[in-house]
């Protein structure tokens, strides 16, 4: 007895074994992740970009671009049936880059909730096909919280964690995906420069909102998972600085685009380069944070599936003796 209590405290003891970054199978689940995610911006924040830019009140030059929910549910489907068939092929290195698991995913999580959002893209892409908007939009919100289940923060801080991911990922793919129909819309009024205007200025009154959600939530999140004095001195801290980084880019090309409106009449090549910039920029921002739900966090989590375990059998030991 003794000796499976102190197997089972040197167990608990061992940190979660890291995944090195040469491993080729982090960074191919790193980019279906990546993928699902930009299908995920791109139909729901299609669908609220075209909610959103029906709020605009002048003359209508032409029609308003149709959303490609269809399309971004489609890419969100392939790229989750990817997930699903990797973490299948390989079920321990999916459990390793899955740490530190989430209460009732210790096994087999990865593909579960890969199967999950599977169903959920299914649903969405069925619902599109039914020409029911608001119903593919509560699919596709399923799919963050989904995400919200699997991700670190859930694994660091129970319940918590999940809701924090949500209010973090959930704003992110409305900025991005909203910005990216804004730029179709406006593509296809750029003959009309004051409807474009029109319209930059709707998205950029919701994308402030936005960013300030995604500011407050990544802030925190970051607080979460990463100690102060591990920030410069782990691979998820770096990820998380250039994370961070990229995202002041992207807020100095959307301010630079918004102060050159401000003080030319016209939209012209200064505000179409910020915007080109400024998407080039949150799809990179996607692509990190992709990489970052495959790293394992420093921070431990603040109690384990099996805290208890070794106590207990400690216990039992000095019975028996």
């Amino acid at each position: 007895m003794l000796n499976l209590a102190a197997a089972s405290m040197s167990v608990s003891a061992v940190p979660v074994s890291t995944v090195p970054l040469s491993t080729p199978d982090l960074w191919l689940t790193g980019l279906e992740r990546w993928l699902m995610l930009i299908g995920l911006a791109i139909a729901i924040g299609g669908l609220a970009g075209r909610g959103v830019a029906r709020y605009y009140k002048g003359t209508h030059p032409a029609p308003l671009a149709p959303p490609w929910a269809m399309r971004g549910s489609l890419l969100g489907l392939a790229a989750s049936a990817a997930l699903f068939v990797t973490a299948i092929v390989g079920p321990d290195l999916a459990r390793r880059l899955a740490q530190p698991p989430a209460p009732g995913l210790e096994k087999g999580g990865t593909a579960l909730i890969a199967a999950i959002e599977v169903a959920l893209f299914a649903l969405s892409a069925l619902s599109l096909w039914l020409r029911q908007q608001g119903l593919a939009a509560m699919w596709l919100s399923g799919v963050v919280l989904a995400e919200g289940i699997r991700a670190h923060p859930e694994g660091i801080v129970p319940v918590a964690g999940a809701a924090l991911t949500y209010c973090h990922v959930f704003p992110a793919v409305l900025w991005a995906g909203m910005l990216f129909y804004t730029v179709r819309a406006a593509i296809a009024w750029r003959a009309y420069p004051e409807a474009v205007q029109g319209l930059v200025r709707l998205y950029s009154r919701v994308a402030a909102w936005l960013f300030a959600l995604v500011v407050i939530t990544g802030v925190i999140s970051a607080l979460v998972l990463v100690p102060i004095h591990d920030l410069l001195t782990t691979t998820y801290g770096e990820f998380l600085v250039a994370k961070a980084a990229v995202v002041c880019f992207v807020t100095g090309c959307a301010i630079a685009g918004q102060a050159w409106l401000r003080h030319r009449p016209l939209p012209g090549a200064g505000p179409a380069l910020a915007t080109k910039l400024e998407v080039a920029g949150l799809a990179l921002v996607l692509a990190i944070t992709s990489v970052l739900t495959v790293l394992t966090p420093p921070a431990k989590p603040i109690r384990g599936p099996n805290a208890s375990a070794p106590v207990e059998l400690s216990l039992v030991s000095s019975a028996q003796r």
